[in-house]
């Protein structure tokens, strides 16, 4: 399986970008990583970017678990904002919006960056 992901930190936020291959499990330990990361207590917002991904395998199990990583990772930080940018099928993308409602954050499900970007406040240099 082909796969890989990049975080980057910015001074109001992390952005991170998977390629290739996506595993569910992947993503899981990327929350982890990032949410245990004591700069995430005073972060604005986070992209997650899955817009080079080739294949996303992910199940409910994995949803799941990644809505309750974030829903505790809300309670450390409840003013994020985060955009979820996808270019795969559209169910996809209604299936990790579901997962936000009740959310303290404020989530949104982008297929174009640069409408993420300027959701998010974003300045890209």
């Amino acid at each position: 399986m082909n796969m890989a992901h990049s975080v980057k930190w910015e001074s109001n936020g992390v952005c991170w970008k998977y390629s290739g291959d996506i595993s569910g499990k992947e993503i899981v330990n990327a929350c982890v990583s990032i949410y245990g990361d004591p700069r995430f207590d005073e972060l604005k917002y986070k992209l997650v970017d899955f817009s080079d991904a080739q294949a996303i395998n992910i199940t409910d199990a994995d949803l799941a678990q990644i809505a309750f990583q974030d829903k505790a990772a809300g309670l450390t930080n409840p003013y994020i904002k985060s955009a979820i940018i996808t270019t795969a099928a559209v169910d996809l993308a209604e299936k990790f919006a579901s997962f936000f409602t009740d959310s303290s954050w404020d989530v949104q499900v982008f297929q174009d960056i640069d409408l993420a970007n300027k959701w998010l406040g974003r300045e890209v240099v």
